[in-house]
């Protein structure tokens, strides 16, 4: 009885352990409003395949949305919103090459707009484009001889709407807050980092005015918000993963002030120091300036550890994509200069400890602050320059089959099968868009001064095209 119930779960055990991952062409943009060209919230977009309905999402504030449409079928996309004209779209990729499938994008933004004076129903039922297979560009191209004219027509439509209703045209604010999209769309990372500083600088000056248990309350707000941001936006992709970041890093900032407050006590002490330097101005006139000057210099000093931290995270990023990328067995290399870079800020808070304390473990953790992540992060960059660029042995060259392509945001990864592991390679944009997992890589390596192999140099590896 046993067995015969137990075999069932078996099978389905081995089913699930042998089953192939279903692969997906990404099309991803943002539905936008057709006068503004500002992104719009609460469109649905719809993705139905031989007329059933596989996946909905409804766009928040940037608008954005994306589908990994499945190989091997005719799919139609559905831009709907109360009020405004519904528009759709075909994806095609029924004759897409297995190869190919992973390693393809389609970006679309949908312009929507309300009904329009002259807009008959050939429009309204009209496909925006289709897009199809190219065998000769090996690639998804739009059918310009259908979808061109229609086009003109919305335009037209569209022009003439924006001449009778003034309205509708873009006000100047509406022109700064597309051009605040499009440069956060661009310079994401840039702005995220600038928001994360100013953050800092106020949450600074705030905190330093308030009581002991309002800022308790402070933080323990600004650790639920950013938590509840971080869930919300977790499986996001769009410029809302940038504020997902920063919500990321608040969250992290405020638990370890809020740690602080509750295990050492918080900044009593400091503004204990504060009275104590104004009673010491009031006493002894003649070094007033001398007191001063000390004092900004002791509030430029609080700020470097927070520089040096943005300096440090820049720098691992950097590096992270050509020399970590491409260094074998990186997660050893990545813990040694972790190691190193917490040995250092060890050193740090054990010199600025007083001898008295310097066995306590909160008066060490308080003494290094920021430095406990700041160095880590100037370890591992560090680790991953003076290996690759210090090499102690010959070129090593390998071919390695291409097993993966895909898209992640705006960057196409390539995947290599080394040593029965799946490694992914950084390299030119030229080589990656000539790749299919039909192809290999010739990959030379070289050992670095740390004892580290680095791939330095890829070549492509083509089959022909007949037996592609």
């Amino acid at each position: 009885m046993f067995l015969s119930l137990l075999r069932p779960v078996i099978l389905i055990g081995m089913l699930l352990a042998t089953a192939v991952p279903v692969q997906a062409i990404r099309v991803q943009g943002h539905a936008r409003d057709a006068f503004t060209r500002l992104p719009m919230t609460g469109v649905v977009v719809l993705l139905e395949g031989e007329g059933v309905r596989t996946e909905q999402r409804t766009t928040r504030i940037d608008g954005y949305y994306r589908f990994d449409v499945p190989a091997g079928g005719r799919y139609i996309i559905r831009f709907a919103k109360d009020g405004l004209v519904p528009r759709q779209v075909v994806f095609d990729v029924r004759d897409v090459p297995r190869e190919w499938v992973d390693a393809l994008q389609a970006d679309l933004d949908m312009r929507l707009f309300p009904p329009l004076e002259g807009m008959d129903s050939s429009l309204l039922s009209a496909m925006v484009g289709m897009a199809t297979w190219d065998p000769v560009t090996e690639n998804l191209i739009w059918d310009t001889a259908i979808s061109g004219p229609l086009i003109e027509r919305w335009n037209t439509l569209l022009a003439q709407h924006a001449e009778a209703h003034p309205e509708v045209r873009p006000t100047k604010t509406q022109r700064w807050a597309l051009r605040a999209f499009e440069l956060a769309r661009g310079y994401g990372v840039v702005l995220a980092f600038l928001l994360l500083g100013l953050l800092y600088f106020v949450a600074r000056k705030l905190l330093d005015r308030l009581g002991r248990t309002v800022r308790i309350t402070v933080l323990f707000v600004a650790l639920v918000g950013a938590g509840w941001l971080v869930v919300e936006l977790a499986h996001d992709a769009g410029p809302l993963r940038y504020l997902a970041f920063v919500a990321l890093v608040t969250g992290f900032a405020a638990a370890f002030h809020l740690v602080m407050e509750l295990w050492v006590g918080g900044t009593d002490d400091t503004v204990h120091e504060e009275l104590v330097l104004e009673e010491e101005v009031d006493l002894f006139d003649e070094d007033e300036h001398a007191v001063i000057e000390e004092r900004s210099s002791a509030r430029w000093k609080d700020h470097l550890p927070l520089v040096v931290f943005f300096a440090a995270l820049f720098t691992c990023m950097f590096e992270w994509r050509w020399g970590l990328e491409n260094t074998l067995n990186v997660w050893s290399l990545v813990g040694m200069g972790t190691a190193v870079g917490l040995v250092a800020a060890l050193v740090i808070s054990w010199s600025r400890t007083p001898a008295v304390v310097r066995w306590s473990p909160r008066k060490l953790l308080v003494g290094g602050g920021l430095w406990w992540g700041t160095l880590p992060l100037f370890g591992i960059a560090t680790a991953s320059f003076v290996n690759r660029s210090f090499p102690q042995t010959e070129e090593s060259c390998h071919t390695w089959p291409v097993v993966d392509l895909n898209w992640s945001r705006r960057s196409l990864n390539v995947y290599v099968s080394w040593d029965g592991e799946r490694e992914r390679l950084e390299m030119p944009t030229e080589v990656k868009e000539q790749l299919t997992t039909m192809d290999s890589l010739r990959c030379c390596t070289r050992t670095g001064l740390l004892g580290f192999e680095h791939v330095h140099r890829v070549e492509p590896v083509l089959m022909p095209e007949v037996q592609r």
